[in-house]
């Protein structure tokens, strides 16, 4: 009688044991707190062990559920994104230009999950499927990886073709911040509605074929040679110029010279005449003079000599004459008669 109570107590007591450590483990397996890191966003949905999951809320990181009954999170991130489109003519993906011309270019694009339309993402735009049962951070990466090729990067490469296709190749690095902007504007409009949040747009810089910058190079070379050809000749030009002016500034210098020396010489020849004219002047006055006094010298002579003035006369040219006029006395009028000539010329007398 005794026996029964021992082996009943033997069998419960294990049974209790065992009986608590699978509630224990039931319980550690069913009740859990999930933690949302800063950056992410966690959908919260409960997973009861019969019937549907239910969505129960959104916790934007950094927090966590709690200790709860079979709740889950699927994160996804929340924190802005950059991916980079390159489109390159080596593999078919340049873009081309208003003149026709290939233009190769790299086009970055930051985005971001809005945090108040998490649970729109998740239900309508495939987050949950992404997901996989899976809820570690990796899979935040991967959920915002499969919206981008999905519901962005189709619409952010059709805007960049868009509006580069308006430029010529050779002008749309002119213009990149204009491009951005524009390709902003159109992404943000295609994304509106969505949960999706554009950040920030940057086309970088545009390449053309490589043989058209050989040729824009070789075309800037020559304009540059034949510019420095051009101000090479200008200043020839201009060196001809100034030798010209200088070489008539000193012709005319020296042409003023020559008629300033030609002006002093005909003074100096008008001053010499006057002189000469002046100095005949004096002798022909002296001269006058000398006559005058000379003829008033005789005048005086013949009258104070009278009679003998001729006699004087004859015998002066007997002296300086060969022949020798011998006066007979005066005529009626007045004039002397010649008597005879005297020929004293010795020679003709032998």
């Amino acid at each position: 009688m005794n026996k029964t109570p021992r082996t009943f107590l033997s069998l419960l007591i294990p049974a209790i044991v065992i009986i608590a450590a699978g509630a224990a483990a039931f319980s550690f397996y069913n009740f859990s707190n999930k933690r949302v890191l800063s950056g992410f966003a966690g959908y919260v949905y409960s997973k009861p062990i019969f019937g549907q999951n239910k969505f129960e809320g959104i916790l934007i990181g950094p927090s966590s559920t709690g200790w709860v009954w079979r709740r889950e999170v699927s994160k996804v991130s929340i924190t802005p994104d950059t991916t980079v489109e390159e489109f390159d003519a080596r593999n078919g993906g340049a873009i081309l230009g208003k003149d026709k011309l290939p233009i190769s270019c790299k086009a970055s694009l930051v985005y971001r999950l809005d945090p108040s339309r998490v649970k729109e993402f998740m239900e309508d735009y495939g987050g949950i499927a992404q997901s996989s049962g899976r809820n570690d951070d990796e899979v935040a990466d991967e959920i915002m990886l499969f919206a981008y090729k999905n519901f962005i990067q189709q619409p952010f490469r059709t805007a960049v073709r868009a509006e580069l296709s308006q430029y010529n190749a050779l002008d749309a690095s002119g213009s990149l911040q204009k491009i951005s902007d524009n390709v902003y504007t159109q992404l943000s409009k295609r994304l509106d509605g969505t949960p999706f949040i554009v950040d920030s747009v940057a086309v970088g810089e545009t390449n053309p074929p490589q043989a058209i910058i050989e040729s824009v190079v070789k075309k800037v070379q020559t304009t540059q040679e034949n510019e420095r050809k051009e101000t090479e000749l200008q200043i020839a030009r201009k060196d001809i110029a100034i030798q010209r002016a200088r070489g008539e500034a000193e012709g005319a210098m020296k042409m003023e010279i020559a008629r300033q020396e030609a002006n002093a010489n005909l003074a100096r020849g008008e001053a010499e005449a006057k002189v000469i004219v002046m100095h005949g002047k004096a002798r022909a006055e002296a001269s006058l003079e000398a006559a005058r006094a000379e003829a008033a010298g005789l005048a005086l002579k013949e009258k104070a000599m009278g009679p003998n003035v001729l006699r004087a006369k004859a015998f002066e040219n007997m002296l300086n004459n060969a022949k020798v006029y011998l006066p007979s006395g005066k005529d009626a009028e007045g004039n002397m008669s010649v008597l005879g000539i005297l020929n004293l010329d010795r020679e003709s007398a032998k």
